[in-house]
Order: C-alpha cells, then structure tokens, then sequence
C-alpha cells in the first residue's frame, strides 16, 4: 500500500471536487423548470461526483484491493479489475449507489 503525502493530497483534492460538483448540481436542481429541461445534464454531474469520491477513497487507502472491492460504479471497477488478485464479485459492500447506470453514455 502506498501512503504518501503527495497521493494524500491529491486524495484530498479529489474528494473536494466531487462536493464541489455535488453542491452545484443540487443548487441547479432547485430551479425546477431547468431541472426539467436538463435531467440528463444533472445526472451527469452527479455521476462525475461519484466517480471522483470513488478515486478519492481508493486513493486515500493507499490503493488498497479491499477499497477497489468497494467501488460500486460499474465503470470504474472493470478499470480496477486487474489490480485485484481475486474476482471483483467478492465485493464487500459498495461505496455509493449509483443515481444512473454509469455504462450508458449520458451525452447520446
């Protein structure tokens, strides 16, 4: 495992984006009629927040296999796959649900 200050750091960083994009999606969603004009916009900054939480905790845990386990955003556990000695199905329980399913391109 690799604890380091600089991945700390960038643990850190990562983490306070995601809240970052996290407040200004639910900011966006208070105005109804541009949250109904643009659901699939929102889903996607939520998505994007999830995903830089889900790297941030890895990366916090010094690359562990048991934080890789965790991740519940389909997309990002097949990149992790093969840093795992084990099948990923082993799973312990998952870091977040997931709004939308993250293998669909929200931009088609």
């Amino acid at each position: 495992m690799i604890h380091e200050p600089k991945f700390t750091a960038m643990a850190d960083v990562l983490g306070e984006l995601g809240s970052e994009i996290e407040a200004l999606g639910e900011v966006l969603c208070r105005d109804e009629d541009f949250a109904a004009r643009h659901m699939r916009e929102l889903q996607a900054i939520d998505l994007i927040a999830q995903k830089q939480r889900a790297l941030a905790a890895i990366i916090a845990a010094g690359f562990s296999e048991a934080e890789m386990r965790r991740i519940s955003l389909e997309a990002i556990r097949r990149r992790f796959c093969g840093f795992m000695e084990e099948d990923v199905s082993s799973a312990a329980a998952p870091l977040d649900a997931p709004v939308t399913p993250d293998n669909v391109n929200l931009w088609d």
